[in-house]
């Protein structure tokens, strides 16, 4: 933004001009942020912003999933998090659990029907996480770190697994068989 100087010897009615273009000069610029800046809403959107640290005080929370941060949000470094961590993403229910798995994995938990023989289909994501949660007995079968096969003996067995290298460790588990 430009705007010019007054010197203290200019005189007041020859700097009318120079004064009314200046106040133009700035309010463009205050339209042009507003463009970006929603006061009465308190939002941010339309930018790009590039830095090392955001704090966020006062409980507000980051919305991976909407428009506000984009779809994918990707931190590199540490992540401090002195609070809850919530997922809260479910495939799936107890009345109608999948039947097969899908390629990819966006959800956090999947209720599943192993009686169908469910294929786990390696993530190419490190560190992807999940948890299935078994509504019957049957198999799931796909590469896991100690065999091929998870067992669930009846209904509410869980696992939670982990990829790297394209191999699913299991964190944890309830009730599940690896063979």
């Amino acid at each position: 933004m430009a705007v010019t100087e007054i010197l203290g010897t200019d005189s007041l009615s020859s700097s009318r001009i120079t004064l009314n273009d200046n106040f133009s000069s700035i309010e463009d610029e205050i339209t042009s942020l507003k463009g970006y800046l929603d006061t009465t809403a308190g939002t941010l959107s339309g930018v790009t912003i590039s830095t090392s640290q955001i704090t966020i005080d006062g409980g507000t929370s980051i919305d991976a999933s909407s428009a506000t941060i984009g779809v994918t949000t990707t931190f590199n470094g540490a992540i401090n998090i002195n609070n809850a961590l919530i997922k809260n993403s479910v495939s799936g229910s107890v009345s109608s659990p999948l039947t097969a798995l899908p390629a990819s994995f966006v959800f956090s938990t999947y209720f599943i029907d192993p009686a169908s023989s469910l294929a786990l289909s390696a993530s190419s994501i490190d560190g992807n996480e999940i948890t299935l949660i078994s509504t019957g007995s049957g198999t799931v079968t796909g590469t896991f770190g100690g065999g091929n096969t998870l067992t669930f003996a009846g209904a509410n067995e869980t696992t939670t697994l982990r990829s790297f290298n394209s191999v699913w460790y299991i964190i944890n588990s309830y009730g599940v068989v690896v063979s």
